[in-house]
């Protein structure tokens, strides 16, 4: 982090509801959307327009069966019980990945909905695990479409998690339930694999780029306007 520190810069106004010492930081989804940006995206908003449908009605869709998907993993894992406005096809999904996971191993909940914060950005895992005697972090996605910007969330976190909670971890799960069916989908890094260790070791340093980019253009808006001379 010591070249963030170099910047002289905190931010004071970021989209996030996470402070460090009583400074908003933001958020790890920000960073990272911020700092990536993909066609594919516009495609699917163009497509939309073409359907007659309203884009933010659509993305606001599929946040409400997100959110109350995690919401309805989280009492399940918390109290046993579905709740009845759960959305069907996600935690039915969940719970056939959750019955099969514990058929064969004795598992602990260690987290759930957890916010982790530093002086740089902050963010909330969905799930951390044991099983039998190795931690996994969790995350589940509603998404039809699971992407490498996933593991780059689960790295920020991780990161936070070894260095402040010295957790070490086996291995990191995308867990994608599927909105319109009762299936799930396993996207995951096992850390005992070379080639996963590796990959999830360049996801670490990718975010740290994208980290120290975000404030970089942070700096350059906010310094912005004191550092050009305008003639007439």
């Amino acid at each position: 982090f010591k070249d963030i520190d170099d910047l002289e810069f905190k931010l004071s106004e970021a989209n996030s509801n996470y402070t460090f010492n009583g400074v908003k930081v933001p958020r790890v989804t920000e960073i990272i959307s911020k700092m990536i940006h993909e066609d594919s995206l516009l495609y699917w908003a163009n497509g939309l327009g073409f359907k007659h449908t309203r884009y933010s009605d659509e993305m606001k869709k599929y946040t409400t069966i997100g959110s109350a998907a995690h919401k309805a993993i989280e009492i399940f894992l918390k109290k046993g019980i579905i709740p009845q406005d759960a959305p069907y096809n996600p935690i039915t999904a969940f719970i056939s990945w959750w019955n099969r996971i514990i058929s064969n191993n004795k598992v602990t909940v260690i987290g759930q909905e957890v916010p982790l914060v530093c002086q740089y950005y902050g963010g909330t895992y969905d799930l951390l695990i044991r099983v039998n005697d190795d931690y996994w972090l969790i995350d589940f996605k509603t998404s039809n479409h699971i992407t490498y910007k996933y593991f780059l969330q689960l790295a920020a976190y991780n990161q936070l998690l070894r260095d402040k909670d010295h957790m070490n971890l086996r291995g990191v799960l995308v867990l994608q339930l599927d909105k319109t069916r009762p299936i799930y989908h396993e996207y995951y890094l096992d850390f005992a694999r070379p080639e996963s260790r590796d990959y999830f070791n360049n996801c670490e340093r990718t975010f740290m780029s994208l980290l120290y980019g975000y404030y970089n253009i942070k700096y350059l808006e906010k310094e912005y306007s004191h550092a050009y001379y305008k003639t007439s």
